[in-house]
Parts: C-alpha cells; structure tokens; sequence
C-alpha cells in the first residue's frame, strides 16, 4: 500500500541526495513556502526523510523540525516539548499553508510530510493544519490518503477532524477518483465506517470490482460486512 514508505524507498542518508548539484536554485515563490524550502534543504543535504526507519530514526530532520518550530532540543526529541499553544505555531502554520504541487516536486516529500504530522500530533497541534486542508477545494490524493491511514483513524485525538477527513476520502472517491490506495486506507484505517456507512460501503465494493489488489485485501480481511 503506498501509504508505507518503507516500501517505496530505501535508506541511502548522505549519498544520493547531496551528490545531485545540478538542480535548479528555488524561485522566490518557491522560497516563500517555509516547509517546502525545510524539505527540499533536509533532502539536499542527504537527511533520511523515512518515517519509522530503523537505522537512523530519521533523527536528522526530526531535529529540524524541532529547531523550526522553536521547540528544539537535540537530546529530546523523542518527547514531546512542553509547550501549550492557545495559536498555531510555526511549523503548524507553514504547513497549513504550504502549497501541495511544490511539495510534491521535492525528493522523498511524503515522508517529510508524515514525519511533520507526527511531530505536530505529539504536541496537540495537528487540528490546525488538518482544519486549513479540510477548506481547501482540492487535496491531492496522495496526502488524502497519508492522512487518513498514518493519522485520521487515531483521531488526531479529535474525532470531529478524523470524521470530516474521512468524509473527504468518500467525496474523492464518490467524484471518480477511485485510487486504490485511498480506497486500501479507507479499508484498513477505517473499517467500522463501511460497514456503518452505505455510501462508503457501495464505493468499496464498486472499487473491488474494479481492482485485483483491492478484492484481494477483502478477501484476506474477511470482507466488510
């Protein structure tokens, strides 16, 4: 499932990335979009973008995004700071903000993404990002889907977020887009909703007529109801 970036890359800090010297310098508009210049800087210069990885933690960029958010402190990552906000901060706000299509054209964004959700989820921080996307027109359906699988279903800890981001895969889904990997995240992350939901549930089945992979899922998972 393309949610797992573990399956999509491999661990190569320091090589790949720092050799490539030939891209072209950022825009001033592309320089203007705080977490897209933080990305496309930790893939320049060779930092593991791979949530979960077991070698380095991704402890590079983690720390970035701590120093970014002004919550830096490089022998705690790991636990969340101490800090409550009654406003969003600044890693919250550049995200809410950030512009999806430069994103997307930076090296291993998906996995930068994800690990900056997690860093704002662990500080109570994420409804403020999620709120901004949810009133976007459009959502590409790539970070629909991270969304919803990595965080949605764990419910931000707010359910009212995760139902109305559910809501969105549905209605991405329900206009045609029928990717198999929102319709696998909708399956594995939130199961009780097809049962209980008979749009949801007509979409699915829709989806594994349509798709070896997604009857297959099905099949190993029983059904759904």
């Amino acid at each position: 499932m393309s949610t797992n970036a573990h399956r999509r890359g491999i661990h190569h800090p320091g090589s790949r990335n720092t050799a490539r010297t030939s891209r072209i310098e950022p825009t001033l508009f592309e320089q203007a979009d705080a977490f897209v210049t933080l990305v496309r800087g930790a893939a320049d210069q060779g930092a593991c973008l791979m949530p979960g990885c077991t070698e380095c933690g991704a402890l590079a960029f983690r720390r970035a995004l701590s120093t970014f958010d002004g919550t830096g402190d490089a022998g705690r990552v790991n636990m969340p700071a101490r800090v409550v906000r009654d406003a969003p901060g600044p890693l919250a706000r550049a995200m809410a903000n950030v512009d999806f299509e430069l994103l997307r054209t930076a090296d291993h964004w998906h996995g930068a993404l994800d690990l900056a959700l997690l860093h704002l989820r662990e500080r109570g921080e994420l409804h403020w990002v999620v709120d901004a996307w949810l009133a976007r027109e459009r959502i590409p359906v790539r970070v629909l889907e991270l969304v919803l699988y990595r965080h949605a279903r764990h419910a931000y800890p707010d359910h009212r977020l995760a139902d109305l981001w559910i809501e969105r895969c549905v209605e991405a889904l329900h206009a045609g887009n029928m990717d198999e990997g929102l319709v696998e995240a909708l399956i594995l992350g939130c199961p009780e909703r097809i049962v209980s939901d008979p749009h949801a549930h007509r979409l699915v089945n829709e989806a594994a007529r349509r798709s070896l992979s997604v009857r297959s899922l099905l099949g190993r998972l029983g059904g759904c109801g």
